[in-house]
């Protein structure tokens, strides 16, 4: 799932979770296919976001699963503590779990 500003959606993405509006009115059930007409009524009903399945949307600040777990190692190579090692683990089973999550 990847909560998205208005301007970010495409038509053909499908919603993750209800869109509602400003007042908590549901506007669109889960599992709707967005159209550009749709779109384009929800930034008039004053909708900011919108919750979309997957992950379509890659932004520039945002690093792979690989970059991250590079990263780990790296930042954790010379570390021989046990519990900092228990640190490195914890880690990397959050990002695995975070990187599943966004496939979902």
């Amino acid at each position: 799932m990847q909560r998205l500003p208005l301007g970010y959606l495409k038509p053909g993405m499908v919603t993750a979770e209800e869109v509602k509006d400003e007042k908590g009115r549901v506007l669109c059930p889960k599992g709707t296919v967005l159209s550009s007409e749709l779109i384009e009524r929800f930034g008039k009903m004053g909708v900011r976001f919108v919750t979309v399945k997957g992950k379509p949307v890659v932004f520039p600040w945002e690093k792979s699963l690989e970059d991250e777990l590079r990263e780990l190692e790296e930042r954790f190579a010379r570390s021989r503590h046990p519990f900092l090692k228990e640190v490195k683990e914890t880690l990397r089973a959050f990002l695995q779990a975070q990187a599943t999550e966004v496939r979902e």
